[in-house]
Protein backbone atom coordinates (compact mmCIF):
# COMPACT_ATOMS: atom_id res chain seq x y z
CA UNK A 1 0.00 0.00 0.00
CA UNK A 2 1.25 3.47 -0.87
CA UNK A 3 1.34 5.82 2.10
CA UNK A 4 0.88 9.57 1.98
CA UNK A 5 3.29 12.31 2.92
CA UNK A 6 1.87 12.74 6.43
CA UNK A 7 2.26 9.04 7.20
CA UNK A 8 5.86 9.14 6.09
CA UNK A 9 6.39 12.28 8.17
CA UNK A 10 5.17 10.59 11.33
CA UNK A 11 7.05 7.37 10.66
CA UNK A 12 10.26 9.30 10.11
CA UNK A 13 9.72 11.31 13.29
CA UNK A 14 9.25 8.14 15.32
CA UNK A 15 12.34 6.55 13.82
CA UNK A 16 14.43 9.70 14.37
CA UNK A 17 13.28 10.14 17.97
CA UNK A 18 13.49 6.50 19.07
CA UNK A 19 16.28 5.24 16.85
CA UNK A 20 14.11 2.29 15.82
CA UNK A 21 12.16 1.53 12.63
CA UNK A 22 8.37 1.24 12.41
CA UNK A 23 6.71 -1.69 10.66
CA UNK A 24 3.25 -0.96 9.21
CA UNK A 25 1.01 -3.92 8.39
CA UNK A 26 -2.68 -4.87 8.02
CA UNK A 27 -4.20 -7.10 10.71
CA UNK A 28 -7.59 -8.76 10.26
CA UNK A 29 -7.62 -9.84 13.91
CA UNK A 30 -8.35 -6.33 15.19
CA UNK A 31 -11.85 -6.19 16.64
CA UNK A 32 -14.22 -3.17 16.52
CA UNK A 33 -14.02 -0.46 17.63
CA UNK A 34 -10.26 -0.97 17.27
CA UNK A 35 -9.27 0.10 13.77
CA UNK A 36 -5.53 0.25 14.46
CA UNK A 37 -3.01 -0.20 17.24
CA UNK A 38 0.63 0.42 18.00
CA UNK A 39 3.05 -1.89 19.77
CA UNK A 40 5.90 0.17 21.13
CA UNK A 41 9.33 -1.46 21.01
CA UNK A 42 10.22 -2.79 24.43
CA UNK A 43 12.42 -5.36 26.14
CA UNK A 44 14.81 -5.75 23.25
CA UNK A 45 12.26 -5.83 20.41
CA UNK A 46 14.09 -3.86 17.68
CA UNK A 47 11.10 -2.09 16.11
CA UNK A 48 7.69 -0.53 16.63
CA UNK A 49 4.61 -2.05 14.96
CA UNK A 50 1.60 -0.15 13.67
CA UNK A 51 -1.23 -2.38 12.46
CA UNK A 52 -4.58 -1.46 10.98
CA UNK A 53 -7.65 -3.43 9.96
CA UNK A 54 -7.84 -3.99 6.17
CA UNK A 55 -11.38 -2.57 6.15
CA UNK A 56 -9.87 0.76 7.27
CA UNK A 57 -7.32 0.92 4.45
CA UNK A 58 -8.79 4.21 3.17
CA UNK A 59 -8.09 5.76 6.59
CA UNK A 60 -4.58 4.32 6.89
CA UNK A 61 -2.69 7.63 6.68
CA UNK A 62 -4.77 9.09 9.51
CA UNK A 63 -4.55 5.90 11.59
CA UNK A 64 -0.77 5.74 11.23
CA UNK A 65 -0.43 9.38 12.28
CA UNK A 66 -2.70 8.74 15.26
CA UNK A 67 -0.84 5.65 16.45
CA UNK A 68 2.60 7.16 15.90
CA UNK A 69 1.54 10.13 18.03
CA UNK A 70 1.42 7.88 21.10
CA UNK A 71 5.02 6.79 20.52
CA UNK A 72 6.10 10.40 20.02
CA UNK A 73 4.36 11.45 23.26
CA UNK A 74 6.07 8.68 25.21
CA UNK A 75 9.53 9.48 23.85
CA UNK A 76 9.04 13.22 24.26
CA UNK A 77 9.55 12.58 27.99
CA UNK A 78 12.95 12.02 29.60
CA UNK A 79 13.73 8.29 29.98
CA UNK A 80 13.14 8.37 33.74
CA UNK A 81 9.60 9.70 33.18
CA UNK A 82 8.51 7.13 30.61
CA UNK A 83 5.98 4.70 32.06
CA UNK A 84 3.66 2.03 30.74
CA UNK A 85 0.23 1.32 32.16
CA UNK A 86 -0.49 -2.22 33.29
CA UNK A 87 -3.23 -3.60 35.47
CA UNK A 88 -2.74 -4.59 39.09
CA UNK A 89 -4.16 -8.11 39.49
CA UNK A 90 -6.28 -8.95 42.47
CA UNK A 91 -7.47 -5.44 43.25
CA UNK A 92 -11.01 -4.20 43.69
CA UNK A 93 -13.43 -3.80 42.03
CA UNK A 94 -13.30 -7.44 40.96
CA UNK A 95 -14.83 -8.20 37.54
CA UNK A 96 -15.42 -11.79 38.59
CA UNK A 97 -17.76 -10.54 41.32
CA UNK A 98 -19.67 -8.58 38.66
CA UNK A 99 -19.99 -11.66 36.48
CA UNK A 100 -21.08 -13.97 39.30
CA UNK A 101 -23.72 -11.50 40.51
CA UNK A 102 -25.20 -10.85 37.06
CA UNK A 103 -28.24 -13.00 36.18
CA UNK A 104 -27.09 -13.65 32.61
CA UNK A 105 -23.70 -14.99 33.68
CA UNK A 106 -24.26 -16.22 37.26
CA UNK A 107 -24.78 -19.82 36.15
CA UNK A 108 -22.05 -20.06 33.55
CA UNK A 109 -19.25 -22.60 34.08
CA UNK A 110 -16.38 -21.22 36.12
CA UNK A 111 -14.02 -21.11 33.13
CA UNK A 112 -16.46 -19.06 31.08
CA UNK A 113 -17.06 -16.72 34.01
CA UNK A 114 -13.31 -16.14 34.35
CA UNK A 115 -12.95 -15.50 30.61
CA UNK A 116 -15.84 -13.03 30.67
CA UNK A 117 -14.37 -11.25 33.70
CA UNK A 118 -10.99 -11.00 31.94
CA UNK A 119 -12.73 -9.56 28.88
CA UNK A 120 -14.48 -6.88 30.95
CA UNK A 121 -11.28 -5.91 32.73
CA UNK A 122 -9.24 -5.82 29.52
CA UNK A 123 -11.88 -3.74 27.74
CA UNK A 124 -12.08 -1.14 30.50
CA UNK A 125 -8.30 -0.93 30.83
CA UNK A 126 -7.94 -0.50 27.07
CA UNK A 127 -10.42 2.38 27.17
CA UNK A 128 -8.56 4.01 30.07
CA UNK A 129 -5.23 3.70 28.25
CA UNK A 130 -6.37 5.09 24.94
CA UNK A 131 -9.50 7.22 25.11
CA UNK A 132 -8.57 10.29 27.21
CA UNK A 133 -5.12 10.78 25.66
CA UNK A 134 -6.56 9.78 22.28
CA UNK A 135 -8.93 12.74 22.39
CA UNK A 136 -5.93 15.03 22.88
CA UNK A 137 -4.08 13.33 20.03
CA UNK A 138 -7.04 13.53 17.67
CA UNK A 139 -7.64 17.19 18.44
CA UNK A 140 -3.98 17.96 17.76
CA UNK A 141 -4.12 16.14 14.42
CA UNK A 142 -7.33 17.93 13.49
CA UNK A 143 -5.71 21.29 14.27
CA UNK A 144 -2.38 20.70 12.53
CA UNK A 145 -3.36 18.49 9.59
CA UNK A 146 -6.67 19.57 8.03
CA UNK A 147 -5.98 17.24 5.11
CA UNK A 148 -6.56 14.31 7.52
CA UNK A 149 -9.98 15.51 8.61
CA UNK A 150 -12.04 13.45 6.19
CA UNK A 151 -10.62 10.04 7.17
CA UNK A 152 -10.44 11.16 10.78
CA UNK A 153 -14.14 11.99 10.80
CA UNK A 154 -14.90 8.63 9.19
CA UNK A 155 -13.01 6.89 11.97
CA UNK A 156 -14.64 8.98 14.70
CA UNK A 157 -18.12 8.28 13.35
CA UNK A 158 -17.37 4.57 13.22
CA UNK A 159 -16.37 4.72 16.87
CA UNK A 160 -19.56 6.58 17.80
CA UNK A 161 -21.60 3.91 16.00
CA UNK A 162 -19.69 1.10 17.71
CA UNK A 163 -20.14 2.72 21.13
CA UNK A 164 -23.89 2.94 20.47
CA UNK A 165 -24.03 -0.87 20.37
CA UNK A 166 -23.93 -0.82 24.18
CA UNK A 167 -27.51 0.46 24.13
CA UNK A 168 -28.82 -2.65 22.36
CA UNK A 169 -31.17 -4.62 24.57
CA UNK A 170 -29.24 -7.86 24.16
CA UNK A 171 -26.00 -6.15 25.22
CA UNK A 172 -27.60 -4.56 28.27
CA UNK A 173 -28.92 -7.96 29.30
CA UNK A 174 -25.61 -9.73 28.85
CA UNK A 175 -23.22 -7.21 30.46
CA UNK A 176 -23.23 -6.55 34.22
CA UNK A 177 -24.59 -3.10 34.95
CA UNK A 178 -21.53 -1.65 36.69
CA UNK A 179 -18.99 -2.19 33.88
CA UNK A 180 -21.71 -1.31 31.37
CA UNK A 181 -22.11 2.09 33.02
CA UNK A 182 -18.34 2.61 33.31
CA UNK A 183 -18.00 2.04 29.57
CA UNK A 184 -20.93 4.36 28.91
CA UNK A 185 -19.34 7.12 30.99
CA UNK A 186 -16.15 7.05 28.90
CA UNK A 187 -18.12 6.80 25.68
CA UNK A 188 -20.24 9.78 26.79
CA UNK A 189 -17.09 11.88 27.23
CA UNK A 190 -16.00 10.90 23.73
CA UNK A 191 -19.43 11.65 22.25
CA UNK A 192 -19.65 15.01 24.03
CA UNK A 193 -16.24 16.18 22.85
CA UNK A 194 -16.60 15.11 19.23
CA UNK A 195 -20.27 16.00 19.05
CA UNK A 196 -19.30 19.57 19.84
CA UNK A 197 -16.35 19.55 17.43
CA UNK A 198 -18.31 18.07 14.53
CA UNK A 199 -21.66 19.74 15.17
CA UNK A 200 -23.44 16.55 16.23
CA UNK A 201 -25.15 17.31 19.59
CA UNK A 202 -27.51 14.39 18.96
CA UNK A 203 -24.71 11.96 19.74
CA UNK A 204 -25.31 12.70 23.43
CA UNK A 205 -29.04 11.93 23.41
CA UNK A 206 -28.77 8.23 24.37
CA UNK A 207 -26.35 9.08 27.18
CA UNK A 208 -28.80 11.64 28.57
CA UNK A 209 -31.55 9.04 28.34
CA UNK A 210 -29.39 6.54 30.25
CA UNK A 211 -28.63 9.13 32.96
CA UNK A 212 -24.90 8.91 32.26
CA UNK A 213 -24.22 12.20 30.47
CA UNK A 214 -23.04 14.03 33.59
CA UNK A 215 -20.41 11.39 34.33
CA UNK A 216 -19.09 11.83 30.80
CA UNK A 217 -18.93 15.59 31.25
CA UNK A 218 -17.05 15.13 34.52
CA UNK A 219 -14.44 13.02 32.75
CA UNK A 220 -14.23 15.53 29.93
CA UNK A 221 -13.55 18.33 32.42
CA UNK A 222 -10.15 16.76 33.20
CA UNK A 223 -9.08 17.24 29.59
CA UNK A 224 -9.94 20.91 29.85
CA UNK A 225 -8.19 21.39 33.19
CA UNK A 226 -4.81 20.06 32.04
CA UNK A 227 -2.61 21.31 29.20
CA UNK A 228 -2.52 18.59 26.50
CA UNK A 229 1.19 17.89 26.98
CA UNK A 230 2.84 14.45 27.12
CA UNK A 231 3.80 15.03 30.75
CA UNK A 232 0.09 15.17 31.59
CA UNK A 233 -0.90 11.90 29.92
CA UNK A 234 -0.39 9.94 33.12
CA UNK A 235 -2.22 12.43 35.40
CA UNK A 236 -5.11 12.50 32.93
CA UNK A 237 -5.49 8.72 32.94
CA UNK A 238 -5.18 8.68 36.73
CA UNK A 239 -7.93 11.30 37.01
CA UNK A 240 -10.31 9.28 34.83
CA UNK A 241 -9.53 6.09 36.76
CA UNK A 242 -10.18 7.85 40.07
CA UNK A 243 -13.53 9.24 38.92
CA UNK A 244 -14.56 5.80 37.65
CA UNK A 245 -13.49 4.01 40.82
CA UNK A 246 -10.80 2.06 38.98
CA UNK A 247 -7.69 3.69 40.44
CA UNK A 248 -6.73 0.47 42.23
CA UNK A 249 -6.50 -1.28 38.87
CA UNK A 250 -3.68 0.93 37.64
CA UNK A 251 -0.03 0.03 37.89
CA UNK A 252 2.56 2.26 36.23
CA UNK A 253 5.82 0.52 35.41
CA UNK A 254 8.93 2.06 33.84
CA UNK A 255 9.10 1.74 30.08
CA UNK A 256 11.72 -0.85 29.25
CA UNK A 257 13.09 -0.22 25.74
Amino acid sequence: MSLGAISHQFLQQVEALTGLPVRVEPDERLQPPLLARVQVARRGVPLHRVSYHPSARAMADYLIAFQCSFVLRLYALPPAERFELTDAPGTQPDPLDWVRAHPASAHLPAARQSAFADFLRTSLMSMLRSMPVGIWVDHDLRTRFPELREPQEQALRRQIDTHAALFRVEVQRSVPEHPWRLSLAMNAAFAKFWGQELGQPGWMLPYHAAGIAQRGETLLAHLKSLPPLPVNDRPLIDAWASDLGLANWLQWVPHAP
